[in-house]
């Protein structure tokens, strides 16, 4: 049985972070939230091409769910010389806006990194945006001089409704980079 997750750390050697939701009756999830230090599982090598591509041009990377993985892996490794980013991140709850503390701790530490987190389903203690990424799109759009590249990753219909949008806004075919993992 196999499945695709993606690497949410940056390079380090024969170590890496995975992001992934437990499937109450999926085949892998389970058992990977169930592994103990020791045991073993079989993995392939990395794949794909879902990275920055040029670190000095402005980006955007919009994501929601899981779909952090990636933009979190390359935040811990090209934020310190890269151009400026605006993370849009979208979750459901705010306990859902996964590596929330770590975003905003480098949001502080690197002035040209902007970090949106927005919820659809807010409680009292929210303070932060409301609605799905689509709905602050133009906000993270708004703070770059120069047209960013766009990165989205997440569930299709979101990814699909950004990329719709981007193109309605003038974007070019090659400015925005995806993956969909349903």
């Amino acid at each position: 049985m196999t499945r695709a997750y993606s690497i949410a750390s940056p390079p380090n050697g024969n170590r890496f972070a995975l992001c992934l939701n437990r499937v109450a009756e999926g085949l892998v999830s389970p058992r990977m939230f169930a592994l103990k230090p020791g045991e073993h599982v079989e993995v392939n090598e990395p794949l794909g091409y879902f990275t920055l591509r040029q670190s000095e041009k402005p980006a955007v990377f919009i994501g929601t769910g899981t779909g952090i993985a990636p933009f979190r892996s390359i935040l811990l490794n090209a934020l310190p010389q890269s151009g400026p980013i605006t993370l849009l991140f979208g979750a459901r709850h705010p306990h859902g806006v996964l590596y929330r503390e770590e975003f905003e701790e480098l949001a502080q530490r690197h002035p040209h990194f902007r970090f949106i987190p927005t919820i659809t389903r807010p409680d009292d203690a929210w303070s932060g945006g409301i609605g799905r990424v689509q709905a602050h799109l133009d906000a993270a759009l708004a703070h770059h001089e120069t047209t960013p590249d766009v990165y989205i990753c997440g569930m299709k219909e979101m990814v699909d409704d950004v990329r719709a949008l981007l193109k309605q806004k003038g974007f070019e075919r090659k400015q925005i980079i995806y993956e969909k993992y349903d």
